[in-house]
């Protein structure tokens, strides 16, 4: 295995330098999963698993909501019972349902009260929910010093102005680190990065990709350009300065010296964040953080064929001449037809298969005098008569052996073909970032954003895509939002989805539509268009002082929100820390000189002594000249638009073949 490092004590040794190529990657067992084609999560949790999990996470946004659980309020239980009860996903919400609910969400409440940590739409991904309240005072204050930031839009600090530009951005290639302490003290030498081919056409992706994928869709999610440039941290072993990390490399377009506060704060916060980190990664080669709590690869469908004499007396494919003797006798059979038609059926819900042909009621006087349009509307009427359950929780496995990883490979209807059996026990590789890598720390890329609004312009209309964080240069495999100030405006969410694996070899059941509806699948998959592979979680809503976190098999989007009171102003003001895979390391802000024209001209001015020894106009002048150097700010606003084009490519890649791993699957075996 290459052996990565970017301490600056020896050559640059990271993925695109120094004969390590771009697209290198770790084997699954030795980094964490993501969702950039790689990851997918199995198996598909079915439709009342996803009504669990929403109707947690509405319990846990209700005020005191854990106190009600563990002090057990029985009349708000009752209440909330039969809310979820009358909701559009009620017919979901069982006895069975419900008390599984209760007993997860008094550990969820344990947990929030120990730990201020709170685990939502928790299957073999999760999200952590934790109160940072006490950091936001300090972070309103310290962000405030930024100041307006023209022509960056709503960002303060973005990561995609000044990133590394392979063959472009000067770096230390071959040793030495960028100081903190004074930006322009290099010990190494300094070169530009050596370009770096695109890498389409002779990538050999791992197992897990290319199984699934075209190379091209593949490959499109690497960029042969651009990197995000992640800061440093220290992990300490006791707190320092009321935080246990330290950053030790710039923060990309964030000064240093200039703004020594923020970074004290931003300090405070990567260091809370690790805490919940920690709870929602997990490796590569696993099945993920929990097993389902409904395993199931089939259903039970009753009265499938029911056995009605009517069938015997109606034929579609003979005239009514011919199979009565008198019109008097048709109209006898067709009273049976008419009685057994307006007999009752299940829910909707509750019906096994898709139902074609005409109602009784609509039915003309002139199509009961046709056999055919008879016998499918009865046809139509046994298909809806026939039923199915949705599989309940605590049938193959209790909630307790659930909560301990125990039996949960036990399915309640069996796998067809077990190509690829559940293992018995479930089993979880605890993460702890602050002991693992304690000694080579931690890399990320911070971004802090205001989205003001006014009277005039009232509404954000969000982020219409979901997507995941950054491309496979970056190695993101975690996402941290801290809400630092929600200023008169309604609550954001943000939604999540994620991609499932579909197997159907492995599914069985005598009626495909019945488990379709199981696992919520729309129409069942066929060979030519592969079955829907995404589930849409729902949206958790930003309160302010909490910080929301999330893996990068999660999809995700900013949702629409607006002025509470029209009238007046308000704003938001969000951090986003993206945390780097640590079992890699990428080329950081400690292996690149700072490319802000204006932060090289005022050292330079301030070494140099020239407001002292030359007019102020002249001094502007030379600085003009020299604006390429390192970079000009109009030369980095091009290269942020080039970088977001890619990020647009990977996007409509991915969505291109979302699903095509389950078709892919199925035609294997054809």
């Amino acid at each position: 295995m290459v052996p990565l490092n970017n301490d600056g004590h020896g050559p640059l040794q990271v993925p695109g330098f120094n004969s390590i190529p771009l697209d290198f990657q770790l084997p699954l067992e030795a980094r964490f999963a993501h969702g950039l084609i790689a990851f997918r999560h199995s198996h598909r949790l079915t439709k009342r698993e996803m009504a669990m999990l929403r109707l947690m996470l509405h319990i846990t946004e209700q005020p005191e909501w854990d106190r009600a659980i563990l002090d057990p309020d029985e009349a708000r239980l009752a209440q909330w019972y039969q809310n979820a009860k009358e909701g559009t996903e009620g017919f979901l919400i069982s006895p069975a349902t419900w008390d599984w609910c209760l007993a997860e969400l008094r550990d969820k409440a344990e947990m929030w009260q120990r730990t201020g940590h709170l685990l939502v739409f928790d299957s073999s991904s999760a999200l952590c929910q934790a109160d940072l309240s006490k950091l936001a005072g300090e972070l309103q204050t310290e962000i405030a010093r930024l100041g307006p930031q023209q022509d960056h839009g709503s960002h303060l600090v973005d990561p995609s102005l000044f990133p590394l530009v392979y063959d472009r951005s000067h770096v230390l290639v071959q040793g030495g680190e960028v100081s903190l302490e004074n930006l322009w003290k290099l010990p190494g030498q300094v070169a530009k990065g050596l370009p770096i081919h695109r890498p389409f056409g002779r990538i050999e992706p791992g197992v897990e990709e290319s199984r699934y994928m075209k190379r091209g869709e593949y490959e499109s999610c690497w960029s042969n350009r651009f990197q995000w440039l992640p800061c440093e941290v220290q992990l300490e072993p006791e707190p320092l300065n009321d935080s246990r990390v330290r950053i030790t490399s710039y923060v990309n377009n964030l000064h240093p010296q200039r703004h020594k506060g923020l970074y004290r704060q931003l300090e405070r916060l990567i260091g809370s964040a690790v805490p919940s980190w920690n709870d929602i990664l997990f490796y590569g080669n696993t099945r993920g953080r929990r097993p389902p709590r409904i395993l199931t690869y089939g259903c039970e469908v009753h009265n499938r064929n029911e056995d009605h004499k009517v069938f015997n007396l109606v034929s579609r494919w003979l005239t009514w001449t011919v199979q009565c003797a008198t019109y008097e006798e048709w109209q006898e059979r067709c009273d049976i037809a008419r009685e057994y038609l307006a007999g009752p059926e299940p829910p909707r819900w509750k019906q096994a298969c898709m139902s074609y042909g005409a109602r009784w009621e609509d039915m003309t006087q002139a199509m009961w005098d046709i056999p055919k349009h008879v016998r499918i509307a009865l046809n139509a009427k046994r298909r809806r008569k026939a039923w199915f359950d949705h599989p309940e929780p605590g049938v193959s496995f209790t909630y307790e052996q659930w909560r301990q990883g125990q039996c949960t490979g036990r399915a309640i209807h069996p796998q067809r073909v077990g190509k690829y059996p559940d293992p018995q026990d479930h089993h979880h590789v605890p993460v702890r970032l602050e002991q693992q890598f304690r000694h080579k720390g931690l890399q990320v890329v911070v971004e802090i954003t205001r989205i003001e609004l006014t009277p005039e312009n009232p509404v954000y209309s969000g982020v219409s895509h979901f997507h995941i964080e950054g491309l496979r240069n970056d190695h993101i495999v975690a996402t941290s939002l801290y809400a630092v100030e929600c200023k008169n405006v309604t609550q954001a969410r943000v939604a999540f989805q994620h991609e499932d694996q579909i197997d159907t070899d492995e599914l069985q059941c005598e009626v495909p539509e019945a488990l379709s509806l199981v696992l919520d699948v729309g129409a069942w998959p066929n060979y030519e268009e592969p079955p829907r592979a995404l589930h849409t979680f729902g949206s958790v809503g930003i309160t302010e002082g909490h910080l929301l976190s999330w893996p990068n098999t999660y999809r995700s989007k900013l949702e629409s929100f607006q002025l509470r009171d029209a009238s007046q102003p308000g704003h938001m003001t969000l951090v986003k820390l993206r945390l780097v895979d640590p079992h890699y390391r990428v080329c950081s802000t400690r292996n690149v000189p700072p490319q802000q024209h204006e932060w090289w001209a005022a050292a330079a001015e301030q070494a140099s002594d020239l407001d002292k020894r030359l007019p102020r106009e002249l001094v502007l002048s030379i600085m003009g000249q020299t604006d390429c150097w390192p970079m000009s700010e109009l030369e980095a606003r091009r290269l942020r638009k080039e970088l977001h084009d890619d990020h647009e490519r990977a996007r409509t890649a991915i969505d291109k073949c979302v699903g095509r791993n389950n078709a892919l699957l199925l035609l294997q075996d054809v």
